[in-house]
């Protein structure tokens, strides 16, 4: 059984933002493949279980902000034994282009406060994740950037790296992660 984790920032002003990239594409899967949420309070979490190509699938978005996401992935995990080599985290990535994706195995956080949160819940970095990027901003703040909306200029390319995410995903899914970093990345 697959854990994919979306991150992101709970609330609807944060919802379309450059840091919700992960949520965003977590949404986009599921609805890409006929699967809902459910909020969980126990685990502080929206869930949502199914198939995808032909493999038994939790999606998690962990309703905590970024810099806490790790607290409801350890509670998660702590109930559910799933192996870390099937943990993939969908995040956004200040150093991607808009519309470029990156899989890795294992890995620091990169800067990334909420991979840095899991990594320090679970003690561990040894788990997949699918970087989406979002450009860097030419003069922004960090900050102000990654809570900023896409622009409506950008949404088309939004659009084609969802899509390319859901490609990704269903090809870790088939040929695991080694074949899918070498067509992806």
């Amino acid at each position: 059984m697959w854990l994919i984790i979306g991150l992101g920032n709970p609330g609807r002003r944060y919802h379309s933002t450059r840091h919700n990239a992960g949520f965003l594409a977590i949404d986009y899967l599921a609805s890409k493949n006929h699967l809902s949420f459910r909020r969980s309070l126990r685990y502080k979490s929206e869930i949502g279980q199914g198939r995808i190509k032909e493999k038994e699938v939790i999606l998690l978005k962990p309703l905590a902000f970024m810099n806490n996401s790790g607290i409801p992935v350890r509670t998660f995990l702590k109930k559910h034994r799933i192996k870390k080599e099937e943990i993939l985290i969908l995040c956004d990535d200040l150093s991607l282009p808009l519309g470029k994706i990156r899989l890795r195995a294992k890995g620091s956080a990169g800067g990334h406060n909420g991979l840095e949160s899991i990594i320090a819940c679970l003690g561990t970095n040894d788990f997949s994740r699918l970087r989406i990027g979002i450009g860097f901003p030419e003069e922004d703040k960090l900050t102000d950037y990654v809570l900023s909306s896409f622009k409506k200029e950008e949404n088309k390319e939004l659009k084609k790296v969802l899509e390319a995410v859901v490609d990704a995903v269903e090809s870790l899914l088939e040929t695991g992660t080694e074949k899918t970093m070498s067509k992806f990345n």
